[in-house]
């Protein structure tokens, strides 16, 4: 790593520390130079404001989110109606065990999706293509029966938004989340399934637990 990448990593830790503990609002890059044993003017030649270290913040955090997530869609030991559940099902653990564990969290995700819209465009078209990938997997086998991949994970995407960042949303439970989730997954998976898929179908239910949730 040289030199400008460790600093840079350094500013991005000492920001990550203060916003989660004291919050984004109530965190200025003066206390951010401080803590990294440098000047306020050496934090601006990394960063333009504040804002920009809470979105390069928020962009990790969904890279890694977004990569746990693709493990699924790369499971050969799981169909393609699995496949695109369990993504859901641990979307929603994930983000919501996120917040309710790390409050000053939700309030930086508030803030960088106001200020910096192309944020929440990114991270919707990235969980766009992993929909897609596991419909277009699915469509091959024939375990799906659909029109159009790109249309389909768009509706999906639209159908399941809800359960994405919940908090920003609604103050109902992890277990309301889950059982309301179930019964809107099993709507769209009668829609979305093929004739012969269908005639062993067996209702969506709440996973007991995803093996990626030992990492949370």
């Amino acid at each position: 790593m040289s030199e400008t990448e460790s600093i840079k990593e350094q500013i991005i830790e000492a920001a990550r520390a203060r916003f989660g503990h004291y919050g984004y609002p109530k965190t200025t890059i003066a206390e951010l130079a401080q803590d990294c044993s440098m000047s306020a003017g050496n934090i601006y030649r990394f960063f333009a404001g504040k804002i920009d270290i809470a979105t390069e913040i928020a962009r990790r955090e969904t890279l890694e989110a977004m990569k746990r997530l693709e493990m699924f869609a790369s499971c050969p030991y799981r169909n393609s109606r699995q496949q695109l559940e369990e993504i859901i099902f641990t979307e929603l653990r994930l983000t919501y065990h996120l917040l309710e564990n790390r409050p000053k969290v939700l309030e930086l995700a508030q803030v960088v999706i106001k200020e910096r819209p192309y944020f929440q465009l990114d991270r919707t078209r990235r969980e766009r293509r992993l929909i897609a990938r596991v419909l277009q997997d699915g469509l091959k086998t024939g375990e799906f029966q659909i029109d159009s991949v790109a249309r389909t994970a768009a509706s999906i995407q639209a159908a399941t938004l809800k359960y994405r960042l919940a908090q920003l949303i609604t103050d109902q439970s992890l277990a309301d989340l889950e059982r309301e989730l179930a019964e809107v997954l099993n709507l769209l998976m009668r829609g979305i399934l093929s004739s012969r898929a269908l005639e062993n179908y067996t209702p969506t239910r709440v996973p007991e637990s995803l093996e990626m949730e030992e990492n949370v």
